[in-house]
């Protein structure tokens, strides 16, 4: 084994204004000074929205001195060794920090506690998922008061959980169905998602955000600050109904598996489009509309009929920090893997869960692709500024641990004998290779939690000077 010597923590305004700047140049300055606004509320949000950041920082100086490699930790299977640096690639979220793990129901119709967002998601090391959570565990662990020794602590914890879980699906394919589930959960989690389960439904969606004529006929959007709906140009709206025949959206929807819907023209109908604004901290700005479907979704609503609406979610896929970060024969290698974006994240949501929500799919409209997926009134995320008894805390992260070892797990792109399973098991199962790179882990979270600081401090300096006037 090597031994891992951290970059230490530095204040660099110049090179994060240019990456933001960079990012941005083609916002107005307007709609720029809202999106700062929201970014720049605390460390927390602040690393919620900057994935590039991460991304550039990992590739980068960060990242090059932290990889099994450079531990002396390189796996073998079947006694030969792995020095190929893609044996730990997998499909990865790209951007999981804590605010990206919630509640969703599944097309089993089970509620599940999993990853939820795939804006970033790409084929990579694994430790850019890892690493980026490990640092989201210590923001939030100093924002809820708990102790360094504390901190270290959990980190151990989820560490070693995250190992543990991958270590017991190699001989199995267990990976590929388990879920966290009211059932599975432990402690504040399980908590959380009987909540949800038992509070929130299809019917509450609908009231939210459509509503009907006196004679229960005519199903609309509501369109108010409360559901955050406008109306979309008389321009751009057919374009958007156009693509929601069986040849465009549907073609790219899955076509086998357990209940997944098929798109029939003569069944789903167009009832309303709006435009959704104001949503999201690191897609705050980006393009999003919400389509209305006559159909069947299986549930009885407000106005007393079975299967009168889905709500689908369409946002525009741009490009991710992972695009930013490949070299030319990665970046040819994307090309042929992807159709574009959407089509990539989409593909990322199948692989990375399971039974995924049957009308994920993606549309293009002029040239730009956007995924489609269903708004699900059972999407919901946990409220982190309550974890804050030290065994709470930590009973979350082993759950949150489970989770992200069983998505890396479900996207191996490698078969056997060398699944991301195997590599990992043979490099980190042992128990001092396993403790080398746990204190490596936990170096980069504490030291990184820094560099966050002074980069919140460079942006919300260099927000109060430019936009606050």
């Amino acid at each position: 084994n090597k031994t891992w010597h951290s970059p230490e923590p530095k204040r660099r305004c110049k090179w994060v204004v240019k990456v933001f700047t960079d990012r941005y140049r083609s916002v107005p300055r307007h709609e720029l000074k809202t999106q700062y606004d929201v970014q720049s509320v605390d460390p927390n949000v602040f690393f919620r929205a900057t994935a590039l950041l991460f991304w550039l920082d990992l590739t980068g100086h960060w990242g090059r001195l932290l990889t099994l490699a450079d531990l002396g930790l390189v796996p073998s299977v079947g006694g030969i060794p792995m020095k190929n640096p893609k044996a730990t690639w997998t499909w990865i979220t790209g951007d999981q920090h804590l605010s990206n793990f919630g509640a969703w129901r599944n097309r089993n119709n089970e509620i599940v506690f999993s990853v939820n967002d795939f804006d970033e998601a790409a084929v990579y090391d694994f430790h850019i998922d890892l690493l980026r959570v490990a640092v989201s565990i210590y923001n939030h662990a100093v924002t809820d008061k708990l102790t360094r020794q504390q901190i270290d602590q959990v980190l151990e914890h989820f560490l070693d959980t995250y190992v543990a879980t991958i270590v017991n699906y190699v001989g199995n394919d267990h990976a590929l169905l388990y879920e966290i589930t009211p059932e599975t959960a432990t402690g504040t989690l399980q908590t959380f998602l009987q909540g949800v389960e038992e509070d929130n439904s299809p019917i509450k969606l609908m009231d939210k955000f459509t509503s009907v004529d006196w004679n229960g006929k005519n199903r609309r959007f509501i369109r108010n600050n409360d559901t955050k709906l406008i109306s979309v140009d008389a321009y751009f709206e057919p374009m958007i109904r156009e693509q929601f025949t069986y040849d465009r959206y549907g073609s790219t929807m899955m076509k086998m598996g357990w209940r997944v819907h098929q798109w029939d023209d003569s069944f789903f109908e167009v009832l309303d489009v709006a435009m959704r604004i104001g949503s999201g901290i690191g897609s705050f700005g980006v393009d999003r509309y919400y389509v209305l479907l006559r159909g069947d979704d299986g549930v009885r609503h407000a106005d007393g009929n079975y299967g009168t609406a889905v709500i689908l979610d369409v946002k525009y896929a741009p490009e991710p920090a992972v695009r930013f970060c490949l070299n030319p024969e990665d970046t040819a290698w994307y090309k042929y893997m992807f159709l574009n974006e959407a089509d990539r994240a989409v593909e990322a949501q199948r692989r990375l869960t399971s039974y995924v929500d049957p009308f994920t799919g993606w549309i293009e409209l002029e040239g730009r692709a956007f995924v489609v997926r269903e708004r699900s009134p059972w999407r919901s995320a946990p409220n982190l500024d309550d974890l804050t008894d030290p065994h709470d805390f930590a009973e979350f992260m082993k759950q949150v641990a489970v989770a992200t070892a069983t998505s890396h797990v479900r996207g191996s792109l490698a078969t056997s004998p060398a699944q991301f399973k195997h590599v990992i098991a043979s490099a980190l199962g042992d128990a001092g290779n396993r403790a080398v790179w746990k204190d490596a882990v936990t170096t980069f979270a504490r030291n990184y939690h820094e560099q966050v600081l002074l980069d919140f401090e460079c942006f919300k300096e260099f927000v109060m000077d430019i936009y606050s006037k």
